[in-house]
């Protein structure tokens, strides 16, 4: 049996227990409801008013109902009071029975909120009539200051100890950084019912229903200000967190430094137990990145990915404040720690989306504001990281060879001029080949034709070199590669193994073979020297060396130094 199903066992068990208990006392004490009809509406009325409406702090809703709870035990007893507290707790839990989460939610929560309300009013009203307090017209503040100040004691110990009853029928994990915050929001809450209990049974002694009506009026503007007040409080420490990662996002940078700031910055304020991004592309491809550390996962790794199968096509905001919640394909791939689950998932940009799983073993850890919050910001993120990559298609264009594919005169001098600074990769050396009887090659076959000669000789260069040598197409026919860390020697050996691979490999063309050959010329720098005089005495070894002695040779500039001089 699975840990949910555990606790809705275990909550249904209680409840019936409950209601077992509630009628074997009302049958011994004589207990009878004693409210008319039409009063019994209003209050149930009034009373939906306030919980159609909550206040929100974390995953837990405030409704300000148990004032008309209160009012109904002073003025016409205990029995009317359970019987309105249950009645406006199911149309509570009716309100979202429409929804897939509303109905889960129903199920497994409806017993405890019964199961609290009860013990709300219970044990407070049993004390305040053994204490001799009165009810109705008989009602005064002045002689029953003792059993409602009985009453409030016993309502504190009960909201005290919800949170251990929350535990063990609903298995939520509340941090106590959060609990006491949620105290002191309950005792404000508290003692608004508390007093409109009070004031509104006096009211209806002197007014009848249109007193209640007039105090469930003030209750309802102390509800919707203490809602607005948290709602702004949360709302302004919502922005500041989503305006910094905004920032983050919109600093210059490439793609992966934009996504790893983002992540770092996220980490920041969202601390959750489990937490990956997703980065959809254009072309197809997906990466998924810890949002702890950075870096890259494989999609078999990730955990809680079905939530991708779970949420619906249009839904861009999925939340769960608490495991009963779940859809049940979730149980086999999270942690059964896990209490509170948010996933965003943004529409598409044109060629770049992205979406957040966040999870938690705390309770209603996440809220639906935060989330989208967090949704505009990662839309942000989206647009930020496809105009990075669309920077660096451009840059890397800007320094490709269009037809070879191999790094142009720009990026040569660029990552040539970097590098030779670099004492710790000399000897540098660097070879200029230039293809022999090209221009033969256009007359005879066609410019297309010398196309395919040079894409083909520059895949067999790359296959010839290391990963960490550059190979560059220098102009027309002619290429570079520079050897880092290479000796004289050893750049002869590279030359003559890239000549060699050009005889081995002849390429073919429709119905032509052609047999290519190249001059290579070699120069060699054991010191600090530029890169402008390395690639000029590679070309005239090249051309003096190579070019003039027959072609399809190898020559060094050390070896040709004086002639060429």
């Amino acid at each position: 049996m699975r840990r949910f199903q555990q606790y809705l066992l275990r909550s249904w068990i209680v409840f019936f227990l409950v209601v077992i208990g509630i009628d074997l006392l009302a049958k011994t004490r004589d207990y009878s409801p004693s409210i008319d009809f039409f009063t019994f509406m209003l209050v149930v009325v009034l009373a939906t008013i306030f919980v159609i409406d909550p206040v929100r702090r974390r995953h837990m809703s405030f409704t300000f109902h148990f004032g008309f709870v209160l009012f109904t035990f002073l003025t016409y007893g205990l029995l009317s009071a359970v019987c309105v507290g249950q009645l406006t707790m199911l149309i509570y839990q009716l309100r979202t029975v429409h929804t897939a989460i509303g109905r889960r939610r129903m199920l497994h929560n409806y017993p405890f909120n019964v199961t609290l309300e009860l013990l709300l009013i219970l044990p407070a009203g049993l004390a305040y009539n053994a204490l001799g307090g009165t009810h109705g017209q008989d009602f005064t503040l002045i002689q029953n200051v003792g059993p409602l100040l009985v009453m409030v004691v016993i309502l504190w110990c009960v909201l005290l100890f919800q949170y251990k009853l929350s535990n063990f029928l609903l298995g939520e994990n509340i941090p106590s950084s959060v609990m006491l915050p949620l105290l002191r929001f309950e005792a404000v809450v508290i003692a608004a019912e508390l007093l409109f209990g009070v004031f509104s049974t006096l009211m209806v002694q002197n007014n009848g229903n249109s007193g209640l009506v007039m105090t469930a009026f003030a209750l309802f503007i102390i509800k919707r200000s203490l809602g607005s007040s948290v709602h702004a409080s949360d709302r302004i420490e919502h922005w500041e967190q989503i305006e910094r990662l905004k920032e983050a996002a919109w600093k210059d940078g490439d793609a992966q430094f934009i996504i790893e700031r983002y992540l770092r910055q996220l980490n920041h304020f969202v601390r959750p137990d489990i937490a990956w991004i997703k980065f959809d592309f254009s072309d197809g491809h997906s990466v998924y990145y810890s949002l702890k550390d950075g870096r890259k996962l494989k999609a078999d790794h990730v955990r809680g990915i079905v939530i991708e199968e779970i949420i619906e096509e249009k839904e861009e905001v999925l939340l769960y404040g608490m495991q009963q919640e779940w859809d049940i394909r979730l149980y086999d791939c999270v942690p059964e720690e896990t209490q509170s689950i948010l996933f965003i998932q943004p529409e598409a940009t044109e060629k770049i989306n992205c979406s957040l799983f966040l999870a938690s073993e705390a309770s209603g850890e996440f809220t639906k504001d935060f989330g989208y919050e967090l949704y505009r910001a990662l839309r942000v993120l989206s647009w930020a990281v496809e105009r990075a990559q669309e920077r660096e298609r451009l840059l890397t264009d800007s320094r490709t060879d269009a037809m070879t594919k191999l790094p142009n005169y720009r990026a040569l001098q660029e990552w040539g001029d970097r590098r030779i600074r670099q004492r710790d990769l000399y000897p540098f050396s660097a070879l200029m080949i230039d293809l022999d009887h090209f221009k033969q090659i256009n007359d005879t076959y066609g410019h297309e034709v010398g196309d395919v000669v040079l894409f083909e000789v520059a895949k067999l260069l790359m296959q010839a070199t290391r990963i960490t040598d550059l190979v560059a197409r220098y102009g027309g026919e002619e290429f570079v590669v520079l050897l880092p860390n290479t000796d004289l020697d050893s750049a002869q050996i590279v030359a003559e193994r890239i000549r060699e691979t050009l005889h081995a490999n002849p390429i073919q063309i429709e119905e032509h073979t052609l047999n290519i050959t190249a001059s290579i010329g070699i120069d060699t720098l054991n010191e600090l020297g530029d890169l402008a005089s390395l690639i000029r005495n590679a070309d005239r070894a090249m051309y003096i060396g190579a070019k003039f002695q027959g072609r399809d040779r190898v020559a060094s500039y050390q070896e040709w130094k004086e002639r060429v001089v």
